[in-house]
């Protein structure tokens, strides 16, 4: 009985160093886990302000096409208008 109490004694031992470093590698783990989710929330911050400045960019760029678009625009009237005078002064010239 004494053998037998020993025995269990010792198994019982065993399980609690067992679940005494499982514990110790969860804590391990899960500081490495902590660590790593603060850095990948840094990169995340990173990433969103620079999809932000791209965003910002992007809009700038659509403006500045809408722009470009709308000076063609203008120079083509002006080229017309140009046209329109240099046909009037040679009609004048002709008379």
């Amino acid at each position: 009985m004494t053998d037998d109490l020993g025995a269990r004694l010792t198994m019982l031992e065993e399980q609690v160093q067992r679940v005494v470093k499982s514990m110790s590698e969860l804590r391990e783990a899960n500081s490495r886990l902590a660590h790593d989710k603060a850095t990948l929330e840094a990169e995340l911050r990173v990433l969103a302000g620079d999809v932000e400045r791209l965003r910002e960019r992007d809009q700038g760029r659509v403006r500045l096409e809408g722009e470009y678009r709308r000076l063609l625009d203008e120079r083509r009237q002006l080229l017309g208008q140009v046209e329109g005078i240099l046909k009037e002064l040679a009609r004048i010239d002709g008379l």
